[in-house]
């Protein structure tokens, strides 16, 4: 999807070389063999220890060069890792994911063990002619980019190929700070390189999320993969929602905070446009769940036959009017109130997933794919999970798929610029 260009070696990342080598894949030992091939595994256990074991059995006799991890924050990361790293001896990214994660595991005999909501998820790639690394650095909240830049440049170090841009940097990260981390990975490769990924999520929004990585687990850790895979990708980045005919203007922001629109309390311009759906928070209160089906849209994209969304989940109202959103936006912007279903949600999983096999390379053909879906977006139609997961069942008979929900996204649109947005979609095609 992206060509490499040539870029500066980065700089060595300050850590003891036995640690920097666990930070990158161990495909090299077997560059003869194999070509890339993906597995998933899960548990619904509630144990860490089965947890490991269950999925550990799933995979056993297979060599994995990076697994990328989700789990549900009631286990702890540290011992997640540590138990993984003893089991399979490879790179290790990942966070956890709102309430677990959703898996699907086929089998030869079109057999599934699947979850909507595993406690223990792997995407396992073997890929022993491609190059990945890994690299993690704790947020400092007073340089934010800097903190963005020491995690990628671990990575690409650790990566082997650091002179070259990466196909794509996937990342995992705390929510709160995602645009400048964004910012922070582009003084390093530019804007042209697709940045996907996920922000760490809780079970009830407490602050409890954890990222990981081979070296690391933590709660304000940004985690960051770089893939040279060695065979083609597909990527998508979406939204299950249409825009509506409301056009608003921000007259007053903060970073996250929408002060005004159209020069009144952008709270009460919100609650009259939706139908009254916040009446009972208009002097505060939390309305993630009230505005799940009308976030707010940002125009970033247009061509003759489509147009591209970035969604703002509102979050709280406060005792003024004004409400705080999970994405920045900026003075003079142009919002649009959009419109979505819990139909639309169900089957929008499937739809940005079969955009993603649309742009793989002719003849590539799909291993497993690798996606992020909203938190929020689950939550709103968590007592219909099982439709959403039978028909990516149906659709991809033969796909391992795995899922994280998140409180953040990060993707890369037809543009070809990488943002930040909420109530979104993403799918990443492996190939072979």
């Amino acid at each position: 999807m992206c060509a490499f260009r040539s870029r500066q070696r980065p700089s060595r990342p300050v850590v003891r070389r036995e640690s920097l080598l666990r930070l990158r894949s161990n495909g090299r030992r077997n560059r003869r063999n194999g070509v890339m091939e993906v597995r998933t595994a899960c548990s619904s256990a509630p144990g860490l220890a089965e947890a490991l074991e269950e999925v550990s059995l799933q995979l056993q006799g297979f060599a994995p060069t990076v697994l990328v991890v989700a789990f549900n924050t009631v286990f702890s990361g540290e011992q997640l890792v540590s138990g993984l790293e003893a089991r399979f001896g490879c790179i290790i990214a990942g966070c956890s994911s709102c309430k677990g994660a959703l898996c699907v595991v086929p089998d030869a005999s079109s057999a599934y063990a699947s979850h909507t909501n595993a406690t223990l998820s792997l995407f396992a790639i073997s890929d022993p002619q491609g190059h990945y690394g890994v690299g993690q650095h704790q947020l400092d909240p007073e340089d934010v980019q800097a903190s963005a830049k020491s995690a990628l440049d671990m990575a690409l170090y650790a990566s082997g190929r650091g002179y070259e841009s990466p196909a794509v940097i996937w990342c995992m990260l705390p929510p709160g700070q995602e645009e400048n981390i964004i910012a922070g990975f582009q003084s390093v490769v530019g804007e042209t390189v697709p940045i996907l990924g996920g922000s760490s999520a809780d079970n009830d929004v407490s602050g409890k999320w954890q990222q990981v990585s081979t070296l690391t687990a933590g709660h304000d850790h940004i985690v960051v993969l770089v893939l040279y895979p060695s065979r083609p990708l597909g990527y998508a980045f979406s939204s299950g929602y249409k825009p509506g005919p409301q056009v608003m203007t921000v007259t007053g922001c903060d970073g996250r905070q929408l002060n005004t629109l159209d020069h009144t309390p952008a709270a009460a311009v919100y609650n009259r446009l939706t139908g009254h759906t916040i009446d009972g928070f208009l002097q505060g209160g939390n309305v993630l769940a009230a505005s799940t089906l009308h976030p707010l849209g940002r125009k970033v994209g247009a061509g003759d036959h489509y147009h591209e969304y970035l969604l703002s989940h509102p979050h709280t109202v406060t005792a003024e009017g004004a409400m705080t959103l999970f994405s920045e936006v900026s003075l003079g912007d142009e919002l649009v109130l959009m419109e979505g279903s819990r139909d639309s949600l169900i089957h929008r999983a499937d739809r940005v997933l079969c955009n993603a096999l649309d742009l793989l390379e002719e003849g590539a053909r799909p291993k497993g794919v690798l996606m992020i879906y909203c938190a929020g977006c689950m939550l709103a139609i968590e007592t219909d999970l099982t439709l959403m997961i039978n028909e990516l069942r149906r659709s991809h008979p033969h796909l391992p798929i795995m899922a994280m929900y998140t409180f953040g996204e990060q993707g890369c649109f037809l543009d070809g610029k990488s943002r930040h947005g909420n109530l979104m979609i993403s799918a990443l095609v492996f190939s072979a």
